[in-house]
């Protein structure tokens, strides 16, 4: 039984509604789950550095530390830990916040504690896929200057490193690999995220753009939009030459 319980994914759980948070510490121990619930951000965050999470679920309007605040300190640290937030507030303003800081799921009030659950084990799936791909020999993708270190989410341009995030990994891995090819929106939304709903496909928005930034630098690439179709990594070779 205790071997059991070391093997279960451990969840920080940061709600300041003590009834819904204590509601859903319980639900998800009943779907197997080891949880640690917090009643604020600033409790989130010193628990987030005692312990060692697998995902974190983060309410956003919370006192003393709201959920975006403590999800930038947690990407600081972490830039692969999945994180989903939970708001009463529906804004699509909100949504792309929540989403450009780095969150994976946004889930907006009332939602059924199965939705929840349903979210999170798809994420950890994912989380769980990207690390045992981590474990296999380094995989390097190239395309013009840039070069990703798939394994440890590093991109180097011009020979400036920087670590980047599990979801840009793999989008940058799916551009490389297709390059000058087009990846639809629904391929790229499936194998990234695992579905196609409108939200995700906002994020994928978000994320388009912030390869984009990354890429900049290099003006022999470019992501381009394909109106109504998808994105194609275009490598202009007579650039560099």
């Amino acid at each position: 039984m205790q071997m059991e319980k070391e093997n279960r994914s451990h969840i920080l759980l940061v709600e300041d509604e003590s009834s819904l948070g204590f509601l859903l510490k319980e639900n998800l121990k009943l779907s197997g789950f080891s949880v640690t619930l917090c009643k604020d951000g600033v409790e989130g965050w010193e628990a987030y550095k005692m312990e060692k999470f697998d995902a974190c679920i983060l309410d956003v309007n919370m006192p003393k530390k709201n959920g975006f605040e403590l999800a930038g300190d947690i990407r600081k640290k972490n830039q692969s830990i999945p994180i989903i937030f939970l708001t009463a507030n529906s804004a699509e303003e909100d949504k792309l916040k929540g989403f450009e800081i780095g969150g994976d799921e946004y889930i907006t009030k009332p939602f059924s504690t199965q939705e929840l659950v349903a979210r999170l084990k798809a994420i950890l799936k994912r989380s769980q896929r990207t690390q045992e791909e981590i474990s296999e020999p380094v995989q390097v993708y190239i395309a013009g200057s840039i070069s990703i270190d798939f394994n440890n989410h590093i991109i180097k341009v011009k020979d400036i490193e920087s670590r980047i995030s599990t979801t840009e990994a793999e989008l940058l891995k799916l551009f490389i690999i297709n390059k000058n090819s087009v990846l639809t929106r629904n391929t790229l939304l499936l194998n990234v995220w695992g579905r196609d709903d409108f939200y995700t496909a906002r994020n994928l928005d978000v994320y388009i753009n912030k390869l984009r930034k990354m890429l900049k630098e290099d003006t022999s690439l470019e992501i381009v939009n394909i109106h109504g179709i998808g994105f194609k990594l275009a490598e202009n070779v007579d650039a560099g030459s």
